[in-house]
């Protein structure tokens, strides 16, 4: 029995160990396998410019890329396998348009077309020939005068082909009588203002005195502000010159010197581990002015040694253009940025300079 417990207790160590081994394994890879980078771009003298960067790691097991042809395109890989891009986000659009489409096209066909009802053609003619009497009928009546006795007499129609009759009862003339009810308010009501009794003299001169009141507490709190002008300008300006003595003597302190002599180091380090490796490039430059293609050329001579022999510049003094290709390729390790943030994040200086910024300000904000 304590064999079996001893044998499985081994088990268990083992299959520990090697899940450990293989985190281990797996923070080294991830810590010291670079990020490379790949950047390829170009111009031809009557083309529109084109570009592509990309970036992978761990032999491609990651990779993004992003490209500038005509249009963005970018997308991403793991293993291989698009997770997100422009392409995916399209073909996705595209088939959605298509599931749309064809519901569209169901319910159309699930649509059936209105029966028409059998209807007799003598009950048809019938109708049609009442609609034309109603439209008719109206018209006549329009045409006679309001006061006439044959308005006010019943209409009678009749149909032809046939012996039936329709009777239309008169229409009585009310519209006018609201008409001039209503006109005749409005009008009442412009002369009851017309006769209403303008302001006595006593509340003009009621009104004209407060006008002369608020016109003084205006013009006295313009001489206040006026006054008091000189001693704001003296405030604000001893406040000004504190302020700037504060931050003349925050940056002359002995922490911030030694704090920004410690960022300043890391951020070279980070340039000289971020930047290219190779940089190939064939450009070919000029301007409508020679001497400006000069100088151009005369500053480019000055950093050439930081360029490389790779590099090619080829300067045209005749006519203005630009053109040519351009290769960049570089690593990104992840230890030196985890390297960079952890001594910038535990140097006590740099805490110092945080928190006594944090607390000068809190004062000159409470002052």
């Amino acid at each position: 029995m304590l064999d079996i417990l001893g044998m499985i207790g081994k088990g268990i160590g083992i299959v520990l160990l090697c899940i450990l081994l293989l985190l281990v394994v797996l923070l080294l890879t991830v810590l010291f396998v670079p990020i490379r980078y790949h950047l390829c771009g170009s111009k031809e003298e009557a083309g529109a410019p084109e570009g592509r960067i990309r970036v992978h790691w761990l032999f491609s097991l990651v990779s993004a890329s992003a490209a500038w042809k005509g249009g963005l395109h970018y997308g991403l890989r793991i293993c291989g396998i698009p997770v997100f891009g422009s392409n995916k986000e399209k073909r996705k659009k595209d088939k959605d348009s298509r599931k749309a489409a064809r519901r569209r096209q169901k319910k159309s066909r699930k649509k059936k077309p209105p029966r028409e009802e059998s209807v007799p053609p003598a009950a048809r003619e019938q109708t049609i020939a009442d609609t034309e009497i109603q439209e008719t009928v109206p018209e006549e009546q329009a045409t006679q005068a309001p006061g006439d006795a044959a308005a006010q007499a019943p209409v009678t129609a009749q149909k032809e082909g046939s012996g039936s009759a329709i009777t239309i009862p008169p229409q009585t003339a009310k519209q006018g009588e609201g008409e001039n009810a209503e006109t005749a308010e409005p009008a009442s009501g412009g002369k009851e203002k017309r006769t209403g009794k303008k302001p006595g003299i006593r509340q003009r001169l009621a009104a004209l005195w407060q006008k002369i009141v608020d016109f003084l507490r205006m013009l006295g709190g313009l001489i206040a502000k006026l006054l008091a002008l000189p001693g704001n300008i003296e405030e604000k300006t001893a406040h000004l010159r504190e302020k700037a003595a504060f931050y003349l003597a925050f940056v002359q302190s002995e922490e911030f010197r030694q704090a920004a002599a410690l960022c300043k180091k890391q951020v070279w380090f980070l340039v000289r581990s971020i930047k290219p490796r190779k940089i190939r490039a064939d450009i070919r430059f000029g301007f409508d002015d020679p001497a400006t293609t000069g100088q151009i050329l005369a500053f480019a001579g000055m950093i050439y040694p930081f360029l490389g022999k790779t590099v090619i510049l080829r300067p045209d003094f005749e006519e203005a253009l630009c053109s040519g290709t351009i290769t960049v390729k570089g690593r990104i390790f992840l230890f030196d940025l985890l390297r960079i943030a952890w001594i910038l994040y535990f140097n006590k200086n740099i805490k110092r300079v945080i928190r006594m910024w944090k607390k000068e300000e809190a004062l000159h904000d409470r002052q």
